[in-house]
């Protein structure tokens, strides 16, 4: 029901009163528009302000959803390690930067998200740089032959960084912003960022951040070197964790960690920024 008010505004040419409908002055509507621009702005900031905050959380909460996959991904490689696989770490300079290769030979299904590698094939975890600075961490499946060739090239090192035409490659982990291997060597006592053998190094340092920036530091324990007996026959000498032969009569637990804190890492020359 419409409500007007009458205004007396005198009389029309046949004396009859003149009344007039009130409504709303253009002042008005322009002050009532602005008033509602300003409401649906602010709501509309509200709600978009949310939504950048839930998309935040969603993507940080990936980032650390993959930085902790791949760090458990690594730990277990390290722990399911044969006792008679090698491991070497190459680091190549690449626009100014360093990236690492470390390579396991004969590592079963160490370092595999399948089934168990060939005792003469071999693994790299590698880096790859990409357009944008970031790199791209991934495993090369290397063959019997490209190992071999590896192998009696110069010791263990690897000698190429390109994949062969029968090698498999699955990407990791990208836009990676740091991917820095250390070494601890137990006969030098100090880290090292390449490692070529003999024996096996006692811990492994790695510092891996994404494109958030946040460094994050690892050390895994590496399993000691356990040769196979020959012929299966016992008395073998066993290996300490630095891979030396440990003195007769001396006792080895196979797969027990030792004890201790690891040793602090050095500031590393080889830096990303």
């Amino acid at each position: 029901m419409k409500h007007a008010r009458l205004l007396k505004c005198g009389s029309s040419r046949h004396g009859l009163p003149l009344v007039a409908r009130a409504g709303f002055t253009l002042l008005e509507m322009v002050v009532a528009l602005a008033v509602f621009v300003i409401i649906i702005a602010g709501v509309f900031a509200i709600a978009q302000g949310s939504m950048e905050l839930s998309t935040d959380m969603r993507v940080a909460q990936e980032r650390s959803m993959i930085r902790q996959n791949f760090i458990e991904f690594l730990r277990e490689s390290f722990r399911r390690l044969p006792g008679d696989a090698d491991i070497t770490l190459e680091v190549q300079a690449a626009r100014g930067s360093y990236v690492p290769t470390l390579s396991v030979f004969n590592g079963g299904d160490a370092f595999t998200p399948g089934p168990a590698i060939g005792p003469d094939a071999s693994v790299d975890l590698f880096a790859n740089e990409m357009p944008g600075g970031y790199l791209r961490v991934g495993l090369r499946m290397v063959d019997a032959d490209e190992t071999s060739q590896r192998r009696n090239a110069q010791g263990l090192a690897p000698q190429r960084r390109k994949g062969g035409p029968n090698d498999v490659v699955l990407p990791l982990v990208d836009r990676v912003g740091r991917f820095e291997w250390q070494f601890y060597d137990a006969q030098q006592q100090k880290w090292v960022n390449t490692w070529k053998g003999p024996g096996r190094p006692l811990f492994a340092e790695l510092k891996f951040a994404l494109d958030d920036g946040d460094v994050s530091r690892s050390v895994f324990w590496i399993p000691p070197i356990m040769k196979r007996p020959l012929n299966g026959m016992p008395g073998q000498p066993g290996l300490g964790p630095d891979g030396l032969p440990l003195p007769p009569g001396t006792a080895v637990t196979p797969g027990a960690a030792p004890t201790g804190t690891p040793p602090t890492p050095t500031s590393n020359p080889i830096d990303r920024r």
